[in-house]
Parts: C-alpha cells; structure tokens; sequence
C-alpha cells in the first residue's frame, strides 16, 4: 500500500562540487558522506536526515536528504576532508527542492562557466 502524499517526508537535493586533486569513487564518497552523518548527529540522526547520493559525475553530484534537516545536512558535508587517503572538500553550490532544478540552476550553470575561464 502506497504513503499518502500528506504523510512522506518532504525531500530537499543539494547540489554539490567535489575539489579533490583525484578523482573519488561513487562508493567512497558514499561511505564518508554516511560516515559524516553519523559521527556528527549519532544513528538517530542519520536516519531522520536520511541523505542519499542521487547522482555524481567525479565532480559535480546531488545528494536527497530530509527537508527539516538541510543545515545538517550541508554541515555533515562540510565535515568530510578526506577519502581513501585523498584530501578533498565538498563545496555545496546550492538546494533545491526538485532534481532538474538542482542540476538546471546549479550543476549545469557551473558547467557553463567552466569552459570559458578555460579560455583566458
């Protein structure tokens, strides 16, 4: 039986830029965005925040989490310095409360911009 729409959790998708000199794994960055979460806000937390890696190209990647709970979000992200034994930072770009407006305003936009400091 299916959630009525009154009673599922409102989502929020925070677009984010990875800063590594490497490459990271999905699967890496996964663990220590989980990993984040739960050393800071405990397993209660964590499951009440519920963040999830909607999408990641390397660079640029979208993560779902609980609406009521996006600043803890963003700080759990703040919070992640190192994987694998790669130093990197998580630069969140902007939230949004739908995919597309995530990758529309934020991601796509970042990719815009790159190609033309690249000419410079």
């Amino acid at each position: 039986m299916k959630t009525l729409p009154v009673l599922r959790d409102k989502k929020r998708y925070i677009a984010f830029e990875v800063t590594p000199g490497q490459q990271i794994k999905r699967r890496n960055l996964e663990k220590e965005i989980l990993d984040s979460a739960g050393s800071l806000f405990g397993d209660t937390g964590l499951s009440e925040m519920n963040p999830r890696l909607i999408s990641y190209n390397g660079r640029y990647g979208i993560i779902r989490c609980n609406r009521a709970l996006t600043e803890e979000t963003r700080a759990a992200l703040a919070c992640i310095n190192i994987s694998g034994g790669i130093r990197l930072s998580l630069h969140v770009l902007g939230i949004s409360g739908t995919i597309k407006g995530a990758t529309e305003k934020f991601i796509q936009k970042m990719l815009i911009k790159e190609p033309e400091s690249g000419n410079k």
